[in-house]
């Protein structure tokens, strides 16, 4: 799909790693489970790794051991793996191993030409503080590398953080972890822009390392060249806005990618994430997980999700129609089983080859979409999950044959909107202090307005999804719009009504375990 990730790797920030569990096939479900537990307990937890050998700040390297700074005290680095930025406003800083960027106030680094603004090899990236950082590259804006089996994972821990990826000379990355994964939590805002005339990528992990951080004795000349983590993103209690320009060739805005791995995208506890996308000539998509041999697995838990494909105004149809999903997740393994699954949560997806799609390219375990905890397709009307030739299932119009051709198909949706509806649990509502006694009323009624509290209702560690009146809105919108042949103005209402926040909640990470 995307072969300068393998023939032409860039000479910084193509990596970032964080060891994830294998699936163990101990019984379908508690091996789902068990892993989804394992991989985000591992994404919450720091991984063990060595300090900064070195940081380069605006052009000026540091080595280990002595402390450094400017005399404005806009930064600081301790000699090891703290820094702080307060007021920064300077060119890229870049390190040799691990590296904690705390920031205060409201920061700016605008890189050279070629350079990341905050760039790490061979160690870990963290961002965390109550800050600002504004970060605009050409390509690799922010980033980090691992060797393949150490380093390589980006973290914004908290931060505000904005990205901004002008365009380099064959794409144009934003967040980029190679041979490592990307967590954005605990209430971090993030916003990214990628464009480019060539392939542009919002956010990115991958779990192929640079050839020149390959581990010393390994194969590094094997042609698919990877290592056994990476590739995995989570965003969970945070809020993500990722959009990937136009392109010549891809356009996604937020992509995943592995080798003889598991690779997954986790939107968990509250998290508030909206991807879209310009035109592209051969893919558009919002969400894009791809694994050649090994599984790949979305999971949308209490949380919101809008992913937006666009073919753009020169739209092809029938068979020539462009790949563009608004979620799409694919495997490449005889074995592997790639997941879509939401629970408790709103979620849009719009593309012109299908909303929602998940394929099996070893045609032996056929792919599985799951909506739980009382989800329902509000559109289409009576939408279903539906199989596919070439073991794929996909998001379509009631029916239950296999659909012979997903890009000429019309029982395949490509605009889809998923609810909890009626099902949802409402948030509590307080009572008053005290509650007024109920004065009898002609036919029965209560003289009071205040509504009954339930046991039932939704305790404060679950997100409340939205009711189903304003689904039904949405649904009447979005089926008026589709009349007249307007599909983004029908994507523009679900996503207007649909696409708010929902509050969140913790959860409690499983310890990290070597596999």
């Amino acid at each position: 799909m995307r072969k300068q990730i393998h023939d032409n790797p860039i000479d910084h920030g193509r990596a970032c790693s964080l060891s994830h569990g294998t699936w163990r096939r101990v019984g379908a479900k508690l091996a789902c489970a068990g892993a989804s537990v394992l991989m985000v307990g591992q994404l919450l937890l720091p991984s063990a790794a060595l300090a900064a050998e070195w940081v380069n700040v605006g052009g000026t390297q540091y080595d280990a051991g002595t402390a450094a700074g400017d005399e404005a005290g806009t930064w600081s680095w301790d000699g090891a793996d703290d820094m702080k930025l307060n007021g920064y406003d300077g060119t890229g800083i870049s390190a040799q191993g691990n590296l904690t960027i705390d920031v205060a106030g409201t920061n700016t680094i605008t890189a050279d030409a070629g350079q990341s603004a905050i760039a790490v090899k061979n160690g870990n990236l963290a961002i965390t503080g109550d800050g600002t950082l504004n970060a605009t590259a050409q390509n690799d804006v922010i980033a980090a590398s691992g060797d393949g089996r150490t380093g390589g994972d980006v973290t914004i821990d908290g931060a505000d953080v904005n990205v901004t990826a002008t365009g380099g000379a064959y794409e144009s990355i934003g967040i980029h972890a190679a041979a490592g994964d990307i967590a954005i939590k605990n209430g971090a805002d993030v916003h990214v822009e990628a464009k480019s005339n060539a392939d542009v990528f919002a956010v990115l992990a991958e779990n192929v390392p640079p050839r020149h951080s390959a581990i010393e004795g390994a194969q590094a000349e094997e042609a698919d060249y990877s290592a056994k983590h990476g590739g995995c993103i989570m965003v969970d209690n945070a809020k993500l806005n990722a959009t990937a320009g136009n392109a010549g060739g891809m356009s996604v805005a937020l992509y995943s990618f592995g080798i003889k791995t598991e690779t997954y995208l986790k939107i968990a506890n509250g998290a508030d994430v909206s991807l879209a996308t310009g035109s592209a000539g051969k893919i558009s998509a919002g969400v894009w997980i791809r694994v050649q041999d090994g599984a790949s697995w979305i999971r949308v838990n209490r949380s919101n999700l809008t992913a937006q494909g666009d073919a753009g105004a020169d739209e092809l149809v029938g068979a020539n129609r462009k790949d563009v999903y608004g979620i799409f997740s694919q495997s490449g393994s005889p074995s592997a089983t790639p997941r879509i699954s939401f629970f408790q949560s709103n979620v849009v997806a719009s593309g012109s080859t299908a909303a929602v799609y998940a394929v099996n390219m070893g045609s032996f375990r056929a792919p599985y979409i799951k909506l739980e905890g009382g989800l329902k397709i509000a559109i289409p009307d009576g939408g279903t999950v539906r199989d596919t030739v070439g073991s794929g299932r996909v998001i379509g119009v009631p029916g239950s044959s296999v659909i012979q051709d997903i890009r000429t198909s019309d029982e395949v949706a490509r605009n889809v909107v998923i609810s909890s509806g009626d099902a949802a649990e409402p948030e509590p509502t307080p009572q008053p202090e005290p509650t007024p006694a109920p004065t009898p009323q002609p036919g029965g009624g209560s003289g009071t307005d205040v509504p009954s509290v339930t046991s039932t209702q939704a305790s404060s560690t679950a997100a409340a999804p939205k009711p189903a009146a304003q689904v039904a809105a949405v649904q009447k919108s979005a089926g008026a719009l589709a009349a007249t042949g307007d599909s983004a103005a029908t994507t523009a209402a679900a996503l207007g009504i649909v696409g708010a926040s929902v509050v969140g909640a913790g959860f409690v990470a499983s310890k990290r375990r070597d596999r």
